[in-house]
């Protein structure tokens, strides 16, 4: 019998669905360690729950942050009853924090994980025929020629492209959730959960199996993408939330 038995939760936070999100992320724990095959007999489990997102705008935390880590802190820690056979439960304790740092190098804060940025430079537009549009006053030449340009096509009208477009994106988090599923192992947690149906995290899921450590990847939505285990002494375990 196993007394101690350690889960360690990588949750992409911006991958979860609207529906999951409202639910909260101790409904998300929930459904994953209810679905997660424990085989030891064990007496205790420990539940080690990070959530990933760009947490922080320069050096300030943004508002979602902030309401995440409220979330975080009114639900956690708990003490979780899981099933066990004969009508018995077993207890486990789930901490949650939000991952601002490194599981290697905790006391380094990533700060800047979430810019704004100017207009994209990849964007494309079809034309009206392309889309069937017959409408002559149809704005898609009008966005075409901004885009450009760099400025509103209209006469008189001194915006620029930058003023108008811009986009927000998140930085370091992924290579950071990377990071730390790569370094998991060394922590000694006896099962690796990632909540995320993104495929940036293929290679590095990969990467355990090819070092012989199993994990599992529950996926927020529906996805064709899928693992297969390039080591037979590993298992890659999928399956939707």
């Amino acid at each position: 019998m196993l007394n101690n038995y350690t889960v360690s939760v990588f949750i992409d936070y911006d991958n979860l669905s609207p529906v999951q999100k409202q639910s909260g992320i101790l409904d998300v724990v929930n459904k994953v360690l209810l679905r997660t095959p424990i085989e030891l007999n064990v007496t205790r489990i420990t539940c080690d729950v990070r959530v990933y997102g760009g947490w922080y705008e320069d050096n300030e935390m943004t508002q979602k942050a902030q309401s995440v880590a409220v979330e975080i802190q009114g639900d956690f820690p708990v003490i979780i009853k899981l099933p066990a056979e004969a009508g018995d439960f077993v207890q486990v304790r789930a901490n949650a924090e939000l991952a601002l740092a490194m599981l290697e190098e905790p006391s380094h804060h990533l700060f800047d994980t979430f810019r704004r940025k100017g207009k994209p430079t990849n964007i494309r537009l079809k034309t009206p025929l392309d889309v069937g549009c017959t409408d002559q006053s149809c704005a898609i030449p009008q966005m075409k020629k901004m885009l450009k340009k760099g400025r509103c096509p209209k006469a008189g009208c001194t915006s620029s492209t930058e003023s108008i477009v811009y986009r927000i994106e998140q930085k370091l988090v992924d290579t950071m959730l990377t990071c730390d599923l790569i370094y998991a192992p060394a922590v000694g947690y006896n099962n690796i959960i990632i909540v995320s149906g993104d495929d940036d995290f293929l290679p590095p899921l990969r990467t355990l199996s090819l070092r012989g450590t199993s994990a599992i990847r529950f996926l927020p939505r529906h996805s064709s993408q899928r693992l297969d285990s390039p080591n037979a002494d590993a298992q890659l375990i999928e399956m939707e939330l």
